[in-house]
């Protein structure tokens, strides 16, 4: 019997903005709790996370990173209670002049840990 664990990932990016003059970053953080095998799980998570990232700095900000300029990183797993179906993002931008900066917390999400099939209709 495995144990279900807390998983917390940050995805980030970081590019110059030369209509802005300054430098701008993305950083999603998600976090979901699974059963399993710990590299399973971190594998599944990232590459789910990669293509959400990549659509949603391309929504808000109109430019598409690639998945080379992205960076993954996660946190060590805790034990939780129950597993979850959902992943809990949380999202902020960031905008970088010299040493001023300033953050902007963007809104929250919900997404499922797999993507849904698309069934067939039928007429």
């Amino acid at each position: 019997m495995s144990t279900t664990r807390i998983f917390r990932m940050t995805i980030a990016s970081t590019w110059y903005d030369k209509d802005k003059k300054a430098a701008q970053e993305y950083e999603l953080h998600f976090r979901v709790a699974r059963k399993g095998d710990i590299t399973r799980v971190r594998r599944q998570l990232a590459q789910r996370g990669l293509g959400y990232f990549q659509r949603r700095v391309y929504r808000e900000a109109g430019r598409w990173i690639p998945k080379h300029r992205i960076k993954t990183k996660f946190e060590r797993e805790q034990p939780a209670l129950a597993p979850q179906r959902d992943i809990a993002i949380e999202a902020r931008r960031m905008e970088y002049r010299g040493r001023d900066w300033k953050a902007r917390p963007l809104l929250s999400r919900v997404i499922g840990y797999v993507k849904k099939r698309y069934k067939r209709r039928v007429r």
